[in-house]
Order: C-alpha cells, then structure tokens, then sequence
C-alpha cells in the first residue's frame, strides 16, 4: 500500500478515505497493549508436550484484536538448534469437572530445517492472529505446547510465546470454538486403512444468535518416498462438504523461498502440502455461513483427494527398485504418506449494544456517530469527537472482519470531525453490497457501529 503523508484536519472538515491513506499501524505497538508472556525460553529437544498454566486478562474486556507472538532460537554452546524441521503447535487445554481435556489448537509452526552459522539467522518469530479465540484466551489459560524433535541432548529449540491483547472491538464476537476434527495423523493411502474412516461426516449444532459461521482447517501433508511424493511433496485438493456445497481448494504452499527466516539450510526453499520448513502453518479459513441454519444443526464433511500409495509394505506388487526405491517404510527416505488435521468451526455473533462502546481502560467511550445515509449507495458519512488534540485511526472492515480501508489522522484541536467512505478498497475498487463495520480509535477509546452498502 502506499504511503501518502498524512494532512492536519481542523474540526467539522469532512474527507473521502481515498485521500489520504496510510499502512495499518504496527501491531502490537500500541502503548495501552496488554502484553502476556507464557512459555519463556523454554527448552525444547524431545516429543514431550509442555503443559504450563498461565494467567491471562479478564473475560469482561473487550479486544479489538490478540496477536501471538512465537518465537524459537538456538540455545547457547555448546548446544545448538536441532538442525530437522519438526511440526509444533500450541493448544488451549480445558478440563471439566471429571478431568476430561479438550484441546483447541490456536497456532501451528515448523521449525528451520538449519539456521545454525554463517550468515544464519539463528532464530525465527512469527505473528499469528489468535482474535477469532478470545473466548478461549481469559483468566486463567492451561497452553500446552509440543515440538516433534527426537534430537535429545544439548540441541534442541529454546521457546518465547507472548501474547498482544490490542483494545478495541471486533466487528462480530467470535464466541464460540467448535471441534470438528482431530487427526495427528491421517494415513493416506493405503485401501487397508483409508483416510475417510478418519473423516466421518458430523452433525455440529448452530446457535439461533449466530450470524456468522467460519470453517477452519489447520492441516499439514508429511512423508516422502511414496507415489506422487505424498503427502509432503503431492498437491491435493481438500474439502469441506457443508450440506450439499463443497468448499475445496489445493493444499500447498509455493513461496517457502520467500520464507523472512532466511536463508536455512537443506531443502527448505522446496514447496510442500500446506507447510514451509521455519514458518507458522496458515489456516484453510472459509466463510460456510450462506450454507448454514442458525438454530439447526449443519452436517459438515471433510475430505481429501483420493489417492493410492502403491509404494507401502502391505502392497503384494509393491517391488523394490521397480515400484520405488525401497517398498519398507524406513523413516528416512521412505516414510509413511498422512495429514495433521485440526478443524473447527468459529462461531460469531452481533456484539449487544454496550459492548459495543465498553471502555476497556476505564475512560469515557469515544463518542461515535451513525452513518447517514444507512443502507447507503454509493457514499456515507459519520461523525466522531476528540476531546483533546491527539490521533485518530479510522478503520473499515467487512463483516468476516477484514481490513478494507484504514486512515490515520492528526488533529491539531478538539472538536467534533466528520469522515466520508465512498465503499471502494484500498485500491479504488468498488466493494459489494453487504455490511460492513467503521472502528475509530483515539486516546485509547475505540467506537465500533455497523453499516450496510448497498449496490
């Protein structure tokens, strides 16, 4: 995005978001972020989950977005980084009463294939937006982490995860984490074991005061040596099937050469099924709400590509040398094709009325006005007052929460100033009718209020 220097507004001067436009603040920056640190250089060289209670902000203040902060590096000599990259991921523990647990995976990283010596980083931190747990994230939180290194020793990850609660309001409360699948490890491949047995079609109840229903899929393919160089190497299609709609795209990634945890060594620079060596794993997000009946429940299916791995030990015409190299899995070259699957469904709903202006660090609420025209075509405008000289970040975002346009705005005086949107992007293009939500932060108050385009 272009950065545009920003002009003084002087009150009751009305301006278009396309005149002065200027890249979303820093995140994390703000100096009223509520930072908690959980994990701290916390040492890693075995599979051994680490399971640690923490304490984390109150349930009742609002967020406008939490950010998780993950960061691995090389201990000190004589050890050193385990040179492998290994799959890790951070799960939110819940007990109840019978000490049942259920886990709710919020993060997934693997870690640098080598970023020990010459000009190696020696470290990696990635930022992953963690705001769609919130209800997870408060009070009193059991993480458990887990890094899948079998190295042993003085080698190994040392761990720092902090966690940015940034104030605010998000434009619908996600306020509920459904489990659908939990799957560490998927064969895929093999008749006498297929991958549907895994993946049974589910029944998943929706709230009557959901508006909002997004499917998420944090999945990972691993292993090599196999037919089509499944799963780690091999570009398959994966699915949700809500209902009778298929929602289904190519898990893979292609840019691992572009990874900022640069330059490793190895083969990390390779394209893989869903995952770069030294990066946090993406989520498959998908909006399924068109799909769905608030107060009924929606029947949601996963599923992959079919497949056959003819390279397996339990293939009669499996021969070595001729099918491939070696038909015995021998966990180096030749290793068994299957996915890490974590998928959920995030619930959100409208936020009630005074939450909507709730003053997260006990001051008056930024005072925020309706949008007129409201629905409106092509242009609307609002008004919102500075009761003392300071900055103003003007946010616009579309009802799944995404970052469509966003002003900073220096006033040199109080008063009360008004802004026009004309319902394009940041790049001048028209957006579709729908509703969308305008945040303005100043001085620490945020006011968040909803708005509907109309075509």
């Amino acid at each position: 995005m272009r950065h545009i220097p920003l002009a003084y507004l002087l009150p009751a001067v009305a301006l278009l978001l396309t005149c002065a436009l200027g890249p979303a603040a820093a995140a994390g920056s703000r100096p009223d972020t509520t930072w908690v640190t959980t994990f701290d250089h916390d040492f890693y060289n075995w599979a051994d989950p680490h399971t640690q209670s923490f304490a984390f902000p109150s349930g009742g203040l609002p967020w406008g977005q939490i950010l998780l902060y993950y960061r691995i590096e090389c201990p000190p000599a004589p050890g050193d980084c385990d040179p492998w990259d290994r799959l890790g991921h951070l799960r939110v523990v819940e007990t109840d009463s019978l000490g049942a647990e259920t886990l709710y995976e919020i993060a997934r990283i693997i870690t640098p294939y080598d970023i020990t010596g010459g000009n190696y980083p020696g470290h990696c931190e990635w930022v992953l937006d963690v705001s769609d747990y919130v209800t997870l994230l408060h009070d009193t939180v059991t993480l458990r982490n887990y890094i899948e290194s079998w190295i042993g020793g003085q080698r190994g990850w040392i761990v720092t995860i902090r966690f940015a609660f940034i104030p605010g309001v998000m434009p619908l409360e996600p306020y509920r984490v459904a489990n659908l699948y939990q799957r560490d490890y998927i064969v895929y491949g093999d008749p006498a074991n297929p991958h549907e047995s895994y993946l049974p079609p589910l029944d998943v109840p929706i709230d009557a005061e959901t508006v909002r229903v997004k499917a998420r899929a944090i999945c990972t393919g691993h292993g090599q040596g196999n037919t089509d160089n499944a799963a780690e190497f091999a570009r398959k299609w994966h699915e949700f099937l809500v209902g009778t709609t298929s929602y289904n795209h190519i898990l893979w990634r292609n840019d691992c050469a572009q990874n900022d945890c640069s330059p490793q060594g190895g083969t990390w620079y390779y394209a893989r099924a869903g995952w770069c060596p030294g990066d946090k794993v993406d989520p498959w997000d998908v909006d399924i709400t068109g799909s769905v009946t608030p107060g009924a429940p929606a029947t949601i299916d996963y599923n992959i590509e079919p497949y056959e791995n003819f390279c397996r030990p339990n293939n009669p015409n499996c021969v070595d040398g001729t099918t491939c190299t070696d038909c015995d899995y021998n966990y180096t070259g030749h290793t068994e094709p299957h996915f890490t699957l974590q998928a959920q469904l995030i619930l959100y709903r409208e936020h009630a009325p005074e939450a909507v202006q709730a003053d997260p660090i006990g001051r008056r609420e930024l005072g925020l006005g309706p949008n007129r025209p409201n629905p409106f075509s092509p242009t609307t405008a609002f008004q919102y007052e500075m009761d003392a000289p300071g900055t103003a970040t003007i946010t616009i975002r579309s009802a799944d929460g995404r970052l469509v346009r966003q002003l900073v705005q220096q006033h040199r005086t109080p008063g009360s100033f008004s802004c026009s949107w004309d319902g394009t992007d940041a790049d001048g293009r028209r957006l579709p009718s729908g509703t969308y939500f305008y945040e303005v932060q100043a001085a620490g108050r945020t006011g968040v209020r909803k708005m509907v385009l109309l075509k």
